[in-house]
């Protein structure tokens, strides 16, 4: 057995997190940082919006947990079956970079919601939408979507998925590709990994603050996914359109390509688009409306303008506040 083959990983998650699709996605919401929330050095200016999650999502498991309670909570799991992918997440040799693993292996093994701590939650859970054709077992929303002929100078996609706020069923298939991904390029790749100063490969970013040097952040969740929409067999496809302008737009920049899911299908959408259990949410979702496009508009004081608690007409469910960088990782180091 080859424990760096991709296919082997794979299929070894496959088997040994055997995904059930017939139950819905647990009642969890995770949030997850270097210090709990009684430290003095957590961001205090997360905490309302942090018990925003907690009190209007009464009926969920609302999970804040530390990095290290992270960690131990997902080794316990895979330290028998599946040691691989606890050597791969001790080879990243930066916490920014740990951090985002574990959000992928948090949901895979717990399932739920993920939400960064500096995260507003706009619209209760329980209101998010539910699809009538097959039920939806992930929730994505569009992050990046800049329709314009000079995208690839701002941006490392010309649409991508977010990573700050996601919700998935545990042991879905997409994110056994994703993890079994992460852990074949960390394996086979252990020592350019190591060589590069992340310190000056987090300086260097795109105009949405992610890294041009790519490991385990949007572009590698958003090619994943592409991959994985792309090699399903004959999947249930419906796009919840609002107007017919939202169906056919003026005009489509970006590469070529010659996939039947690309970045062509989900482009100025403004409604949910299902394939198979996958929901792809339009970029108002996670993302947030832009400024004056809400009733409330964007005001950074005075948040409680976005809450809705009712079930929401324009998908807006909830958006980063961008409070924390990726430096703040870094900060009060011992």
């Amino acid at each position: 057995m080859n424990k760096k083959s991709f296919k082997s990983i794979h299929n070894r998650l496959k088997f040994f997190f055997p995904y059930d699709g017939e139950q819905e996605v647990e009642n969890n919401i995770w949030q997850l940082w270097k210090y709990r929330a009684d430290n003095p050095n957590f961001p205090e200016e997360c905490f309302k919006h942090m018990e925003r999650w907690r009190l209007v999502n009464s009926e969920y498991n609302h999970n804040v947990i530390t990095i290290d309670e992270a960690e131990q909570q997902v080794f316990n799991i895979f330290s028998y079956e599946m040691t691989e992918v606890i050597e791969a997440y001790n080879i990243l040799p930066d916490i920014r970079l740990k951090f985002e693993f574990l959000k992928y292996l948090l949901i895979y093994t717990s399932g739920g919601v993920y939400a960064d701590i500096d995260t507003l939650d706009a619209t209760p859970v329980k209101f998010w939408h539910h699809s009538s054709l097959k039920p939806n077992r992930v929730m994505v929303g569009v992050d990046v979507d800049y329709n314009d002929v000079n995208w690839d100078i701002l941006y490392n996609r010309r649409l991508s998925f977010s990573t700050k706020i996601f919700q998935a069923k545990s042991h879905h298939p997409f994110f056994t590709k994703l993890i079994a991904r992460i852990v074949y390029t960390i394996l086979n790749h252990k020592e350019d990994i190591l060589s590069i100063d992340w310190n000056e490969a987090f300086k260097n970013v795109d105009s949405n603050n992610e890294p041009l040097t790519q490991l385990l952040s949007e572009s590698i969740f958003t090619d994943t996914l592409f991959e994985y929409l792309n090699g399903l067999d004959n999947p249930i496809v419906h796009r919840v359109a609002r107007t017919e302008k939202d169906l056919i737009p003026t005009e489509i920049f970006g590469p070529e390509t010659d996939q039947v899911f690309s970045y062509k299908l989900f482009t100025l959408s403004k409604g949910p688009t299902q394939i198979d259990d996958i929901l792809v949410m339009p970029q108002i979702t996670f993302r947030g409306p832009s400024s004056g496009q809400h009733k409330g508009q964007i005001n950074k004081n005075s948040y409680e303008n976005e809450y809705n608690d009712e079930k929401p007409e324009d998908y807006y469910y909830a958006r980063p506040l961008h409070f924390l960088s990726w430096d703040s990782l870094l900060s009060h180091e011992q």
